[in-house]
């Protein structure tokens, strides 16, 4: 059934579907009332005309013939063509038609004023330039038709002057008020555009400042109008902050008589009994520190009040994160007192933090006799084992790449193309496997040589946290693959649980988000022009985070890029299934996980070997793990469960 009310279906009777997409009222007023005018203006028309049929032949001719321009006007004006054309044929023929009833001088005059509601009405349908061309031509014949003798009943010289000189009148302050309405709608059209660049610009500067800003009501409720970082800065992801109270919030941080001391602060605030410089001082969580799970993190606060006429009064929060800050204290303090821990020429030979170094080699070393074992396991077939070694010696490639160990690197891609060349065979014998498994031993052996270099580099300090490490590393591959693509990327890392990081999942979490940053960055992040356009920061950004959820290790990676690329993905899939028929999203994501399955078109040392996906995929099985995939075209989501191990 339908909904259309009365007024709805009288609207688009009278107006037409084309008024309602018109989004200036400028032209919707324009088309409202050049609507109006042509609908009004039949009737007297046709009913003219009928008279004049036994009388005047012409002027029923004109009269019918005006009506029906009005009526050919009203269609025109509901199809796509431009609002400026449609009404000139018509206005003008009907300024024609007032100047031949004024040269017939029938009606006594009563011709002259139709002429006068000529000039408003063929400035305001067909606008300044022709309607002012057409005014003064018609104003010149008005001029001719009275003093010169041609007319067929002049009138006194006493009415000439006034049909003259009202008909200027009409004219200039037609003139007059159609100029003003344009600068009018010029100087408005200036200050909208000139709010919304401001409007964009504040919501940039709010989007991209690394404070957390918001504002709270009297009830101490955070209020909608808050910056983004905020919610990494409170690690608040799991809602939205508007409506939370705040200091539920920092609940976990302080005491009770904390908590009792804030509301007595806020209450000073709102009621301004303090001036604003003592109320600076004794902010009594200036600096302090907030709990998050496990983790402490060191903020500071600043607090306003905003006062407006005929508005309730708002305080408005800053809250920066100086954790970082302040260990960089504590680390320069204690190369002060021991200054034999300085670093040396750490970054002469590998450029990379020893532990992270270290950490490389223990996945390394982990890659390595996980593909011993599976050239053990007569359980696969040697297409299997073929498909398990390319998934390790990439995996083993992308962190050698990461930490800037080129030589090691472009040696694993080689070994690549000769797995892949042999992997695209129809059969793949026991020799084939043999061989690439005496190139691997060899490749090996540079690890040998780096570690012989990195243990020649004495007192060098560094933190043992997992969760740094890891971050460290992950950030070395953002920059490295954002070079490489030219793009920029960025990452910001949400809670990162230590008890998970410290289990036998910390190497699978962090060999999942490489291959995670790695493919988004590629895939799913667009150049800076591309982002340009459709109106995002220049800037990609990465966030990942690991949380214990109900028991289970929940790592969380997404992007803000364009998503999956499903016409992409169907095309491959197609390509390589061409006897497929039904094909859905749910087959075309399981297909993205499939060995050897890649959007690229080029193979690189970033991308297009399609051995990414497929290795978080075996991953994730082989630890009990799952996956889940959430894409839209403001960016990509991907959540991953593992259960703990106790």
């Amino acid at each position: 059934m339908s909904n259309k009310t009365p007024r709805s279906i009288l609207l688009s009777v009278f107006l037409g579907k084309r008024y309602s997409e018109l989004t200036s009222i400028d032209e919707q007023a324009r088309y409202m009332t050049m609507n109006a005018i042509f609908m009004v203006a039949m009737i007297p028309l046709i009913a003219l005309g009928f008279t004049l049929i036994n009388i005047d032949l012409m002027r029923t001719f004109i009269d019918f013939g005006i009506a029906f321009l009005c009526l050919v006007s009203l269609i025109l004006m509901r199809t796509k063509i431009s609002l400026r054309i449609i009404p000139i044929i018509p206005v003008t023929l009907f300024g024609l038609y007032c100047l031949y009833l004024l040269y017939t001088g029938t009606l006594n005059l009563w011709a002259a004023v139709w002429l006068f509601t000529f000039p408003p009405i063929v400035i305001f349908l067909c606008r300044m330039t022709v309607g002012v061309i057409e005014c003064v031509i018609s104003f010149i014949t008005t001029v001719l038709l009275m003093y010169v003798p041609i007319m067929q009943n002049p009138p006194a010289d006493e009415i000439k002057m006034r049909v003259v000189g009202g008909y200027f009148l009409i004219i200039a302050l037609t003139i007059i008020y159609e100029r003003v309405s344009i600068l009018k709608t010029r100087k408005e059209n200036v200050l909208i555009s000139e709010l919304a660049q401001e409007r964009d610009v504040i919501q940039t500067m709010k989007d991209n400042i690394q404070q957390g800003i918001f504002l709270m009501d009297r009830d101490l409720k955070i209020l909608p109008q808050y910056s983004q970082p905020l919610t990494s800065i409170l690690s608040y992801y799991d809602s939205v902050l508007a409506g939370k109270s705040f200091l539920d919030i920092l609940a976990a941080s302080l005491d009770s008589n904390q908590l009792q001391t804030m509301k007595n602060y806020f209450t000073m605030v709102f009621e301004k009994s303090k001036s604003a410089s003592v109320l600076e001082a004794v902010n009594p969580i200036s600096e302090f520190e907030y709990k998050t799970n496990e983790n402490v993190k060191i903020l500071t606060t600043k607090f306003s009040l905003i006062e407006q006429a005929g508005v309730q009064a708002h305080v408005i929060g800053i809250i920066q994160d100086i954790t970082r800050e302040k260990e960089f204290e504590k680390e320069l303090q204690a190369q002060r007192v021991s200054k034999e821990m300085e670093m040396k020429n750490m970054f002469d030979v590998i450029q990379v933090d020893p532990l992270v170094f270290q950490d490389f080699i223990d996945d390394t070393e982990s890659n390595f006799n996980y593909v011993n074992s599976i050239l053990k396991d007569k359980t696969l077939t040697e297409k299997e084992v073929v498909t398990k070694f390319f998934q390790n010696v990439h995996a083993i490639k992308s962190n050698a790449l990461i930490l800037g160990l080129e030589t090691l690197g472009l040696k694993l891609h080689g070994l690549e193309d000769d797995i892949k060349n042999i992997s695209s065979q129809n059969e793949v014998s026991v020799d084939d496997v043999l061989g690439l498994a005496v190139k691997f031993e060899v490749i090996m052996q540079e690890k040998d040589a780096y570690i012989k270099t990195v243990n020649k580099i004495e007192s060098y300090k560094t933190t043992n946290r997992l969760d740094t490490v890891l971050i460290h590393s992950l950030k070395r591959a953002v920059e490295k693959i954002a070079a490489e693509t030219e793009k920029r990327v960025e990452l910001k890392s949400g809670h990162l649980d230590m008890n998970i990081l410290e289990t036998k999942l910390r190497k699978p979490i962090k060999d999942i988000l490489f291959q995670c940053v790695r493919n988004s960055i590629y895939h799913g992040i667009e150049t800076v022009e591309e982002r340009l356009d459709k109106n995002k920061n220049p800037q990609g950004l990465l966030v990942v985070s690991v949380k214990n959820v109900d028991g289970k290790a929940e790592i969380i990676f997404s992007d803000d890029g364009h998503g999956l690329d499903w016409d992409k993905i169907k095309a491959k899939y197609i390509k390589l299934n061409p006897n497929q028929k039904a094909v859905d999203k749910k087959i075309l994501l399981a297909s993205i996980f499939s060995p050897e399955f890649s959007t690229s078109e080029d193979i690189s040392s970033v991308a297009g070997r399609g051995v990414g996906l497929s290795l978080v995929k075996d991953i994730v099985r082989e630890n009990g793990g799952a996956i889940k995939v959430d894409s839209s075209p403001s960016g990509l989501t991907l959540k991953f469960t593992f259960p703990i191990a106790s």
